[in-house]
C-alpha cells in the first residue's frame, strides 16, 4: 500500500466517524449492538488506520492523544445536537478502543516483523 493511499483510508475513516458521531442519530444497522462495543471497536479501528498511516509501530504515545483529544471534542459537540448528549461512559469506551488497539500494536509487531524475515 502507498503512503498516500494509508493516509487516504485513515482520513476518510476519520471523517466517517466524524459524520457518523455528529448526525442526530446512529443508523438503524448499528442499533443492533451495544452503544459502548461500538465506540470501543471503532476507536480501536481508528487507532490501527493511524498508526498504519504515521510512523507505524512509533509515536504511539502522540497517537493516542490525538484521537483521544478527538473523542473528547466530538462528545463535547454532541451536547449541542438534537438527540445527541456528552457522555463519559462513551469517552471510556473510545479510550478502551484505543488502548486495545495500542497493544495490538505493541504484541503484534513482533511477530509481524519476524514473519516478514521469513518471506525475505
Amino acid at each position: 500500500m502507498t503512503r498516500y493511499a494509508r493516509l487516504f483510508q485513515f482520513w476518510i475513516f476519520l471523517l466517517a466517524t466524524t459524520y457518523l458521531s455528529l448526525t442526530s442519530g446512529p443508523p438503524d444497522a448499528l442499533e443492533v449492538f451495544s452503544d459502548k462495543i461500538i465506540h470501543c471497536v471503532g476507536y480501536l479501528l481508528l487507532m490501527l488506520s493511524c498508526d498504519l498511516a504515521y510512523w507505524p509501530g512509533r509515536k504511539l504515545v502522540g497517537k493516542i492523544m490525538f484521537l483521544f483529544g478527538f473523542s473528547i471534542i466530538i462528545e463535547v459537540f454532541q451536547h449541542f445536537i438534537p438527540h445527541r448528549q456528552l457522555s463519559g461512559l462513551d469517552i471510556l469506551a473510545n479510550l478502551t478502543g484505543l488502548i486495545w488497539g495500542l497493544l495490538i500494536i505493541v504484541y503484534l509487531k513482533p511477530m509481524v516483523s519476524k514473519i516478514a524475515q521469513q518471506d525475505m
